[in-house]
């Protein structure tokens, strides 16, 4: 039976690498665009194999997979170990590296290096950093130097304490103009798409609509281009805080904790490993060794 028209091209089209051309082509079909967050070789494997369209190595990876109290200590060494770890698990999504605090904000000249890291050193496509004012220069600036640039507005995790925590924004006129004026600077710098996080639902459909570039929304209601949510959120495998705007689809740490507690149970009980997890040996070899091993060890005793 011959797949129906509308099955090929997608089929097709998810063999062939994402690309910034093609992302704004989704937005004008009006095609959502999916991107996750991914930090290791296995989840960029998994991200792969789902057929995402964008792959964000995000810095939340700093409490995901490093343990910090917050995205904030996170190093860019760190940050580019696990983005290299990514793009050699990765095929066809566009892969995006988040930068760190501290990493870009001093100047251009900073900002522009440690982009071009990401690019050089680990292989990302494109950079990713954070809010509006000065962050709308620095971006112009990386975008200048040669290296594609997605923004993030709303709830901005890297000055959360600015905010008031981390809340939601753009809930009064005032702060939803912010959001839009911050949204559109960055397009203006030239930014290809913008992450709008935390942000009323309402809001963001018409910051979304005025904007000709992708918005890919995380706690910012449907009507956004796509949708990201962190790797670890949506697999149930991190207990740290979920944010409201969290669906978990399964839930793979207590899948985890299950199977390791299964191993615990059977090494006690010594039930593994089983013969199936042993390898053998030809009788005859066996007999061989044996009376190898009982002549090595007579020699042993004789030399004492």
């Amino acid at each position: 039976m011959s797949a129906s028209p509308r099955t090929l091209p997608q089929a097709v089209q998810e063999l062939l690498p994402m690309t910034l051309p093609r992302l704004a082509e989704k937005k004008r079909r009006g095609e959502p665009i999916v991107m996750v967050t991914a930090y290791d070789y296995p989840s960029a494997q998994v991200a792969q194999a789902a057929s995402v369209d964008v792959v964000l190595v995000g810095d939340s990876g700093a409490m995901t997979v490093l343990g910090y109290p917050s995205t904030v200590p996170v190093s860019t060494d760190e940050m580019l170990m696990l983005a290299a770890a990514v793009r050699r698990g990765l095929q066809t999504p566009l892969l995006v590296g988040d930068l760190p605090f501290g990493s870009y904000e001093a100047s251009d000249e900073k900002a522009i290096a440690t982009a071009q890291r990401f690019v050089k050193e680990a292989g990302c496509d494109a950079v990713k950093l954070e809010r509006g004012g000065t962050s709308v220069q620095r971006a112009r600036a990386i975008v200048e130097a040669g290296i594609p640039v997605m923004g993030h507005v709303g709830l901005t995790p890297q000055t959360a304490t600015v905010l008031g925590g981390h809340r939601t924004q753009g809930r009064t006129a005032q702060r939803a103009h912010a959001v839009a004026r911050d949204a559109l600077a960055l397009e203006e710098a030239g930014c290809f798409s913008i992450v709008f996080e935390a942000i009323p639902a309402a809001v963001a459909a018409l910051v979304t609509e005025m904007l000709a570039i992708p918005v890919i929304g995380i706690g910012a209601g449907p009507a956004t281009d796509g949708q990201v949510l962190v790797f670890h959120d949506l697999l149930g495998i991190y207990d740290g805080h979920v944010p409201r705007f969290v669906k978990r689809f399964a839930d793979v740490k207590a899948q985890m904790v299950a199977g390791v507690a299964q191993y615990a149970d059977e090494v006690r009980h010594g039930t593994f490993p089983g013969p199936e997890q042993c390898y053998s040996i030809d009788d005859e070899e066996l007999r061989l060794f044996q009376q190898e091993l009982r002549l090595f060890q007579e020699e042993l005793r004789a030399a004492e």
